[in-house]
């Protein structure tokens, strides 16, 4: 695992949860790198969040943009 390159785009706290127990961890999943930053996951994936030391961290899924959907 490389936690040395911080992701290009600002991630703050709010945008990310935290993993269960027995989700899989993947690719562009997120690190904590030291205070208030998070660096991409990079290393294996497939294995369970709670098999690490680190707490693994996923971006929220985000409610589609635009208003009402028409009738």
């Amino acid at each position: 695992m490389s936690t040395t390159g911080l992701s290009t785009d600002p991630v703050i706290r709010q945008q990310l949860r935290q993993l269960k127990w027995n989700e899989l961890v993947r690719p562009g999943d997120f690190v904590e790198a030291g205070r208030r930053k998070f660096a991409l996951w990079d290393g294996p994936k497939g294995f369970r969040a709670d098999a690490f030391v680190k707490q693994i961290y996923r971006r929220l899924a985000h409610a589609p943009a635009g208003g009402k959907t028409p009738p």
